[in-house]
């Protein structure tokens, strides 16, 4: 059974303990992360001040291509910590040099490729998901009146209830794509995706009450416009590391059961 306050406490111990290294590992997605949220509030906040949107001049469209490079490059760094953390929990690694170690994910082109190709495969899966909300729109096209208002809404209701079940399901993905890699039993993303959703059964209502618990912490972020995460990121992504550590060993343990069996 997952004990969530438990896990939680034990990923508290860790970054007291090696606070410096968790600050610094994560600092470059921090950073990263910051600049990210200004130049996007920047963007929205002309936006807002324009009366034709189609106007777009040069300094819009570099904030633009400047939102989106900070996009990568936080996404960079923040797999480079979290794939680190999975290795100094694992005993694979020591905690020095924690900059270094935030830019690893790179050094290893087929890791970075499958792991985006992963990322992206599992968005266009999702993509595909919510087509489901064609129904509801048909709905209010061809019954044009409360039944059909209401149709459309509690299929609305349904379809988003299930995007979010799928994407539970998938989460665990880049992390089973990355171990595979890593243990030399390489497996394809679509694989990936399919072993995440098989060791997710049984979690998801666990998964989501994790997330839950962060959203004092994820507001605080918010306010203070990154700030925050200093401490919170540390904490949010070494926990999601342990979480899957977690489902990863109860798989395990219900696949040796089933050989036996």
């Amino acid at each position: 059974m997952y004990n969530r306050a438990e896990q939680k406490k034990e990923v508290k111990g860790l970054i007291r303990g090696h606070q410096r290294f968790f600050f610094i590992l994560f600092l470059p997605f921090l950073l990263t992360y910051i600049a990210y949220n200004i130049l996007a509030n920047q963007v929205s906040f002309n936006s807002t001040l324009k009366v034709d949107a189609t106007n777009v001049t040069s300094n819009d469209a570099v904030n633009y291509v400047a939102t989106f490079i900070f996009i990568i490059l936080s996404s960079i760094f923040l797999l480079g910590a979290i794939y680190t953390a999975f290795n100094v929990l694992r005993g694979q690694d020591d905690f020095q040099k924690p900059l270094r170690k935030s830019l690893t994910f790179i050094d290893d082109q087929r890791l970075f490729w499958g792991t985006t190709w992963t990322w992206i495969l599992r968005s266009i899966l999702l993509s595909l998901w919510s087509l489901l909300f064609i129904p509801g729109f048909l709905f209010m096209l061809l019954l044009p009146n409360a039944l059909g208002l209401s149709l459309s809404i509690a299929e609305f209701i349904a379809v988003i209830v299930w995007l979010v079940v799928k994407s539970f399901a998938y989460n665990q993905a880049l992390w089973v794509y990355r171990d595979a890699r890593l243990e030399n039993k390489p497996v394809s993303a679509y694989t990936a995706i399919m072993t995440s959703q098989d060791i997710m059964k049984g979690y998801k209502v666990d998964f989501l009450v994790l997330q839950l618990s962060f959203i004092g912490w994820m507001i605080l972020v918010a306010i203070t416009s990154g700030i925050v995460g200093i401490y919170v990121f540390p904490y949010f992504y070494v926990t999601q590391v342990k979480f899957y550590e977690f489902v990863k060993e109860q798989f395990k343990q219900k696949q040796n059961v089933l050989d036996v069996e």
